[in-house]
C-alpha cells in the first residue's frame, strides 16, 4: 500500500537518543541536510506523561513525518510495568496527532508481535499475530491503537514496520545474539548457549535498519512492512562468526534448552519489491564491524 503525500516538511524522531534513534538522526543529517530533523526524548520530553501531548503536537504539521521509535525496550525487563509505560507513550502520541495530524507516522513495531516462541512455517506480513511477551503485546496494542487513530484515507498515513532482531555496537545490555556474544568473548567470559544453538533467527545489522528507515521516510509506503532480509542464521553460526572475528573460539557454557526449539524464517518479498537494489550486510561483516566498534569498550567489561 502507498500513501499520497508530498515531500516531508520535517522529520520528528521520537526516541532519538536510543540505539536506533541516534544513528537515524546522524544518517538523516548526513544524507538529507536540507530536511529539518527534530529529536524528542527524555528528559526534554517525557512521552509517558500524557500532559506532554500538547508540546508534542506543536512539533507536527500537515507535511511532517513522525518516526515513532520511543519505547521501553525488552532489555529493561519484560514486565507489566513496561507494558503500561509503553501504553502511556502510545496515548500521548495519539492525543498529539488528534490535536495536530502529521502527514505520515512510521511506527517501529517488532517481529515479536508474531510470537517469539510460536512456530510459523514462514513469517510474512499476513502471518497471524500471537504475541507471547509483554513487549510483543505492547507492540500489538500500539499497532491496533494507531490504526484506529490513523485510518486509511485519514489525514495521517500509518506504516508499521516489524524488524527482526537488530544488533550493533551500541545495543544495550547483553542480548542473546551477536552483540551479547561479542561482548562476552571480548571480556573473556563464557557465552551461554541454550540447547544446541541450531534454531534459526534473523539478525539485522543496525546500519542496515537505519538506511531502510531513511528510505522509508522518503517513500509514501503505508500498511505493514517486515524489516527482514529473508536469510536466517543459527546461533552456532553467530559463534562461528565471533570466532573468526576475534581469531579464536570463544568460551561457551552450554545449557539445557528451557523452551521448545522454534525457528524463525521471513519472507522479505514486500521489502525487496520496494527496494530491489538494497543489499543487507552479511552476518560475518556485521559482526566484524560491531567488533571494531566494541574493542575500545572491551577493557571495562573485563
Amino acid at each position: 500500500m502507498t500513501a499520497t503525500v508530498l515531500r516531508p516538511s520535517r522529520v520528528i524522531v521520537l526516541g532519538h537518543s536510543g540505539f536506533i534513534g541516534q544513528r537515524l538522526i546522524a544518517h538523516l543529517r548526513a544524507t538529507t541536510p536540507e530536511l529539518p530533523v527534530v529529536g524528542c526524548s527524555r528528559p526534554d520530553l517525557d512521552l509517558s506523561v500524557t500532559a506532554e501531548a500538547e508540546r508534542l503536537a506543536s512539533l507536527f504539521d500537515a507535511g511532517s513525518v513522525v518516526v515513532f521509535l520511543a519505547a521501553v525496550k525488552r532489555q529493561s525487563g519484560d514486565t507489566v510495568h513496561s507494558f503500561m509505560h509503553n501504553s502511556a507513550i502510545i496515548e500521548t502520541v495519539v492525543t498529539a496527532l488528534a490535536r495536530q495530524p502529521a502527514a505520515r507516522l512510521i511506527y517501529f513495531s517488532s517481529a515479536a508481535i508474531y510470537g517469539e516462541d510460536v512456530a510459523h512455517p514462514i513469517i510474512n506480513e499476513a502471518t497471524p499475530l500471537q504475541p507471547r511477551s509483554y513487549y510483543g503485546l505492547s507492540k500489538f496494542t500500539g499497532e491496533w491503537v494507531l490504526r484506529r487513530h490513523c485510518p486509511e484515507g485519514g489525514p495521517t498515513s500509518l506504516l508499521c514496520v516489524r524488524p527482526a532482531t537488530i544488533y550493533g555496537p551500541t545495543e544495550p545490555g547483553l542480548p542473546y545474539g551477536p552483540t551479547g556474544f561479542l561482548r562476552q568473548a571480548l571480556a573473556n567470559r563464557p557465552i551461554v548457549l541454550w540447547g544446541d544453538g541450531s534454531e534459526l533467527r534473523e539478525f539485522l545489522y543496525v546500519e542496515d535498519v537505519v538506511e531502510l528507515l531513511g528510505r522509508l521516510i522518503q517513500e509514501p509506503v503505508a500498511g505493514v512492512l517486515n524489516l527482514a532480509s529473508g536469510t536466517s542464521w543459527r546461533f552456532t553460526d553467530v559463534l562461528d562468526a565471533v570466532a573468526t572475528t576475534i581469531g579464536q573460539p570463544p568460551m561457551v557454557d552450554s545449557r539445557q534448552r528451557s523452551k521448545d526449539k522454534v525457528d524463525n524464517r521471513f519472507d522479505a518479498s514486500r521489502l525487496r519489491g520496494l527496494f530491489p537494489d538494497f543489499r543487507f550486510t552479511s552476518l560475518s561483516d556485521g559482526i566484524a564491524r560491531t567488533c571494531r566498534d566494541l574493542l575500545p569498550l572491551a577493557a571495562p567489561l573485563a
